[in-house]
């Protein structure tokens, strides 16, 4: 499916206001819609980046064996450690040194529960894939923390990139882990607009103050410095909004 691609014209910021908050007990969603700031009346996207849940787990929580379609699932966790269960009868434990994707095609489902006494904090991000009803998989990589210690780490990026996990999409994901007082430059491609997003702590990106749940929209052309005012962890996707992609998905369209 092809949309209007309105053109991010420098930044654009992502206000929190328009997350939306979901409560189930001991399973809090903040789910964001990465695009709606740029008011495409039908589609609150970012092109191939459908929704982004930022997650809170507690000891205990199960959720049940359920079914995605036409959803590439990264699960992206920073505290906790999770039991992942699936349709293809794997049963693996992934954390914050180990990431999961799961291209769920033409069906795919999965159970995940929380493992130990610790919380489970994650963002689990559904990107749309270019066709839909292709070929399901799921894919674990071990990661290495100094990686992204004062520096970007590449966790995801299109099928025949040297990125250690793929999506079905011109999208890539970065994240890295910024001392207080230090500053990085975002990466930056030809034709790929970016979506930034702290996950912890306070940074400044090109002048603007941004901490925790907030994120910013800028165009492929722009320089930009991210600056920690404290320690943080922050992520930033690269997304060629000009790729065709699939509405179809269970969570992603």
């Amino acid at each position: 499916m092809s949309v209007e691609v309105r053109p991010i014209q420098g930044k654009v910021a992502v206000p929190t206001s328009t997350h939306m908050l979901r409560s189930h007990g001991p399973f809090q969603v903040r789910r964001i819609r990465p695009g709606v700031a740029l008011g495409q009346p039908d589609d609150p996207g970012f092109g191939g980046l459908g929704t982004i849940d930022h997650a809170t787990l507690q000891p205990g929580v199960v959720v049940r064996m359920h079914e995605h379609r036409n959803d590439e699932i990264i699960s992206y966790m920073r505290a906790g450690n999770m039991k992942h269960t699936d349709s293809a009868g794997r049963s693996e434990v992934i954390c914050s040194d180990r990431l999961m994707v799961m291209n769920a095609g033409h069906g795919f489902s999965h159970e995940e529960e929380t493992v130990g006494d610790k919380q489970i904090e994650m963002l689990q991000i559904f990107v749309r894939p270019d066709v839909a009803e292709l070929e399901p998989d799921v894919q674990f990589v071990e990661l290495d923390a100094a990686e992204r210690d004062g520096k970007w780490r590449l966790l995801t990026g299109p099928v025949g990139s040297a990125a250690p996990t793929t999506v079905r999409q011109a999208v890539y994901l970065y994240d890295a882990h910024l001392s207080a007082g230090s500053s990085i430059d975002l990466p930056k491609q030809g034709g790929f607009d970016r979506w930034f997003y702290v996950f912890s702590g306070e940074v400044t990106v090109g002048g603007e103050a941004l901490r925790k749940y907030d994120a910013l929209m800028l165009a492929d052309q722009v320089d930009a410095a991210v600056t920690a005012g404290t320690d943080a962890d922050v992520v930033v996707f690269l997304v060629d909004r000009k790729n065709k992609f699939s509405r179809s998905g269970t969570m992603s369209g």
